[in-house]
Order: C-alpha cells, then sequence, then structure tokens
C-alpha cells in the first residue's frame, strides 16, 4: 500500500460507510453453513446443527452493544438468527486504533480494513457457535471465541485468509514484546469484563456519526475495548502458531480434540495463553 492510500484510510479504517448487504449476509451465511457441515462431523456430540439465517437490525435501539458488536447470535426461534449491523465501518475503524502498533510496522496489512473480509468473519464464525454446545457462564470472548474466530478466518479466500493470519501473529508478537509481554489470566479477565462494562456504557456514543467520530478519537475513553481487541487478536494469533506447527496429517484431528473436548472448558486456551512464545 502506498504512503497516499493509508493516509487516506482515516487512522487505519475505512473513510466511509461499509455496508452489510442483504446478498453479502446471505452469501457469506449459505458458504459458511457448507463449511460449517463437516467442522460440526468433528465435534461430535458439541455439534447442535440446525437452519441459520442472517438478519439485518437497522433500529439501533436492538443492537446489542451499540456499534461495538458487528454480529451477534439470536438462538430463540426455530431458524436460528445471526442479527448484524447494515454498516461496518465503526467496528472496523475501531479495530484500526486497537491494531495501529502493528499497522505502524506493517502498513501493507491495513488494507485488511477497507474491504469486507472482516464482516464476512464476523458472521461466519457466529454461524459455527451458534451450532455448537458451549458453557454460557464463564465463556471467554478472548480465549474461547478465539476459537471460533479462527476457524472463520481459515474460511476466508486467498490472499485474504494468508494476510488475517498474519496479521494476528503480527498482533501476538507485538503483545509478547512490548513492556509486560501478555497479561495474566487474572488480568486478562479482568480486562474482558471492563472492556464489556463499557461496550455498554459507551453504547449510546457509537450510534450518531457525530459521537462516534469524537469517541474513536478519545482513546483514553477507549482504552480498555482496544486492549480487549489486542488481546482478542493475540489469541487468534495463538491459536494459528499453534495450528501451523501441527503436521497437516493431524490437523483434522487437532481441530476434532478442539471442538469436541476442549472448546466448552472454562480453562480453554488458558495453559497456552501464560506459556512461552511458539
Amino acid at each position: 500500500m502506498s504512503t497516499k492510500n493509508i493516509q487516506t484510510i482515516n487512522e487505519y479504517g475505512p473513510p466511509g460507510p461499509v455496508r452489510v448487504t442483504y446478498d453479502s449476509a446471505q452469501e457469506w451465511v449459505a458458504k459458511a453453513r457448507r463449511l460449517a457441515s463437516p467442522t460440526l462431523d468433528l465435534a461430535g456430540k458439541a455439534a447442535d446443527p440446525a437452519e441459520v439465517e442472517p438478519l439485518v437490525v437497522e433500529n439501533s435501539e436492538e443492537w446489542a452493544y451499540g456499534n461495538f458488536m458487528l454480529a451477534w447470535l439470536d438462538a430463540e426461534h426455530e431458524v436460528r438468527h445471526v442479527r448484524h449491523l447494515p454498516d461496518a465501518s465503526f467496528f472496523l475503524r475501531l479495530l484500526g486504533r486497537a491494531y495501529a502498533p502493528v499497522f505502524d510496522r506493517r502498513p501493507d496489512l491495513a488494507e485488511l480494513l477497507l474491504d469486507h473480509s472482516r464482516p464476512e468473519v464476523s458472521l461466519t464464525n457466529d454461524v459455527l457457535q451458534i451450532q455448537l454446545r458451549s458453557r454460557t457462564e464463564g465463556y471467554s470472548m478472548v480465549r474461547n471465541h478465539a476459537l471460533m474466530l479462527f476457524m472463520a478466518t481459515l474460511w476466508l479466500e486467498e490472499p485474504r485468509r494468508s494476510q488475517w493470519l498474519d496479521l494476528y501473529d503480527e498482533i501476538l508478537t507485538y503483545l509478547d514484546r512490548r513492556p509486560g509481554g501478555r497479561p495474566d489470566l487474572a488480568e486478562l479477565a479482568a480486562a474482558e469484563a471492563e472492556a464489556f462494562a463499557d461496550f455498554v456504557a459507551l453504547a449510546p456514543l457509537t450510534v450518531s456519526p457525530e459521537s462516534a467520530n469524537h469517541l474513536l478519537d478519545d482513546e483514553s475513553r477507549l482504552r480498555r475495548i482496544l486492549d480487549y481487541q489486542l488481546y482478542a487478536g493475540a489469541a487468534i494469533g495463538l491459536l494459528w502458531r499453534i495450528y501451523r506447527a501441527v503436521p497437516e496429517v493431524d490437523r483434522q484431528s487437532w481441530q476434532r480434540t478442539q471442538l469436541s473436548e476442549l472448546y466448552g472448558r472454562l480453562d480453554y486456551l488458558t495453559k497456552e495463553w501464560s506459556g512461552h512464545e511458539l
């Protein structure tokens, strides 16, 4: 990416709306249902197959956390829904703030926030999650949910698949090299809880374009959310390092173990997060 292009993406992120259209959402969910089918076979008793459809939510009063969460689950009906926002631009710009230290070193990766690859992952990972049995109490959106996002990233087409995995690896490298390194497990849990408290408190400020722009410029108010997004990206990078070290012939077995035995556990990825850099 040229310097000129970097300067047009508004602090790393799209300069205008990124619409998640009916056609796009239908295409991504259909793709995820197709790709999730063999994955659910690997999950065994943890699998809970169902029909899944996307549903755009235009009314901001019905959004899960304002513009902070691009997609969320609704399993209350016979046909399960992946509900989603109509515009992904705030979410992508938020990631741009969180990942800025990495983009400053690897500006070539900043272009990933300018297309629909990450919005696609937001919907497709939820298609997988909504068809798995997992605990709700104690579920970590950093550790447990990293597996859902990692699997959905593997479903991307090239070159975006490799580029996103490269970005997540770079995020983990950045986190490990900065003073203090990774937070310990207690700090990680606290950071996640604090971020979700801020999602609730700050959600009203994300709805109007004017207040959303002001909020994105106020990194002090967003600090706990930005840290959470950084840790979530690093957890995906950690899974990528583990996965790529597995011989290709054993990767299906690795996925089976993750999905059928480990994913639903409270201690998922805790040993790996606490261990030495891979």
